[in-house]
């Protein structure tokens, strides 16, 4: 998912057209012929404009302002300046750029307009732009006869128009004080938007709330929860003062660095199998979240289970303290569950798993890739590529309820339960052991040569 950082580093971009008209797709001329006073020059086009409709829409008005709220870049035209119109008419175009959405902002003379963008992945210069519009500045001297063109155009992004240039100022003017991402930015409404408007939730769910603390994305939950040692399933409420101004500090810290350098900070947790901050195997991996703000499944698209987000967290690190806890023991149908999860030789042995000639720094979790019966199974092994260690993680892990002994993914399961008077989503995988070692792949798509 785009982020604040990267929807903030696109809004720079298209500063550049500020001020500056839209045209059609413009003509290009062409003049092939040495002799120009006997033959008259042709024109060749452009790509053309893309929405198609936007080119009859937007021809002659004028880029007023570009900014970013949140995620979303917004661009106001107003209408062209011999158009008798009222000033209320400015309309905006809205852009989203969704989990892999990019923008790009050139300045070309006419005679390059055909050419391809660079720094855009071949992939993406395969397919049309989701956006692409032209400007001139029409007060500009013409050099050669010719304009000069700023062409913007984006890719797997979700544009929308016409939007309400009224109300896009109004979001901008209400939200600027707590994005992440912003100049404005002020600790202290972020501080009492989360604890007024997120009160019910869970933190988690607070942070990506764009209504709430606009420019976090999942990353930036993540990796702020675990720099603040939150817990990322706590409730609102239950966090004392000086915690939330350290996940608001936090929060803000990671994402201005991020914005500065183009790149996400370290990742300590996100994505990761070991804790990067206390070193050992303790980062957990759950899809929480789907909390409404009331704490009622309102049925308005929130409260469900695609509101949830993968979160990573180290439970060493972000211990658990006042997490509300759901009593899961009627979901534990084997008899031996509650005793293989209290064991205290299942946490021992767990821990003790490293390798024997490298030690626990060369030993790393790794996950079942190829689809067979031991299909999302996760062991250890050793990061040096020439040992042969190898030890299923699982094998202290309780029976499937369904006690298919011999597949591991024939029991994802997706519940919503309800915690303090809110819903959690979370989605729980439960482990059964297979018989064989068969096929384990590490992470990285290499095959254990002992196996």
């Amino acid at each position: 998912m785009v982020e604040g950082p990267g929807a903030t580093r696109n809004g720079r971009k298209v500063q550049v057209a500020v001020g500056k008209t839209v045209v059609a797709t413009p003509a290009i001329p062409d003049s092939r012929s040495s002799d120009a006073e006997f033959n008259a020059p042709r024109s060749t086009f452009a790509p053309p404009t893309l929405p198609h409709h936007l080119a009859g829409e937007l021809a002659g008005e004028t880029l007023e302002e570009a900014f970013t709220v949140g995620k979303e870049l917004f661009l106001l035209f107003n209408a062209p300046i011999d158009t008798p119109t009222d000033p209320n008419r400015a309309t905006a175009l809205r852009l989203h750029f969704g989990m892999n959405g990019s923008l790009i902002a050139r300045k070309v003379k006419s005679s390059d307009v055909k050419k391809k963008p660079s720094g855009v992945p071949p992939w993406k210069q395969k397919s049309d732009p989701s956006l692409r519009l032209y400007f001139v500045d029409e007060n500009q001297a013409r050099y050669g006869g010719a304009f000069n063109y700023v062409i913007v155009e984006a890719w797997e992004t979700t544009v929308k128009y016409p939007v309400s240039a009224m109300n896009s100022r109004s979001r901008l003017l209400d939200l600027s004080s707590r994005d992440a991402c912003s100049s404005l930015f002020n600790a202290q409404d972020a501080f009492t938007s989360i604890r007024e408007l997120g009160n019910s939730m869970i933190i988690s769910d607070a942070l990506l709330n764009q209504d709430i603390f606009p420019g976090v994305g999942n990353i930036i939950k993540i990796e702020s929860l675990h720099r603040s040692k939150i817990d990322p399933r706590r409730i609102v409420s239950t966090l004392a003062d000086a915690e939330l101004r350290r996940i608001v500090r936090h929060t803000r810290i990671f994402s201005m660095d991020w914005l500065k350098s183009g790149r996400a900070g370290s990742k300590l947790v996100y994505n990761q199998t070991s804790c990067g901050t206390c070193k050992g195997m303790t980062v957990k991996m759950q899809k929480i979240g789907g909390s409404s703000s009331d704490g009622a499944n309102n049925g308005n698209g929130r409260g469900h289970a695609f509101m949830s987000r993968v979160t990573f967290w180290c439970t060493v690190c972000q211990p658990a303290n006042n997490v509300l806890r759901v009593n899961e023991s009627s979901l534990q149908t084997p008899s031996n569950s509650a005793s293989n999860f209290n064991n205290p030789t299942t946490t021992a042995s767990r821990v003790k798993a490293q390798c024997p000639q490298h030690g626990m720094k060369s030993t790393k979790l790794c996950r079942v890739r190829k689809g067979n019966q031991n299909v999302l199974r996760i062991f250890y092994t050793c990061k040096n590529r020439a040992c042969h260690f190898f030890n299923w993680a699982d094998t202290t892990f309780p029976d499937c309820r369904c006690r298919t002994r011999n597949q591991f993914s024939g029991c994802q399961k997706l519940k919503e339960v309800e915690v303090g008077g809110s819903y959690v989503v979370h989605q729980e995988i439960e482990a059964s052991r297979a018989t064989t070692p068969m096929d384990a792949v590490s992470s990285n798509g290499h095959r254990k040569s002992n196996l």
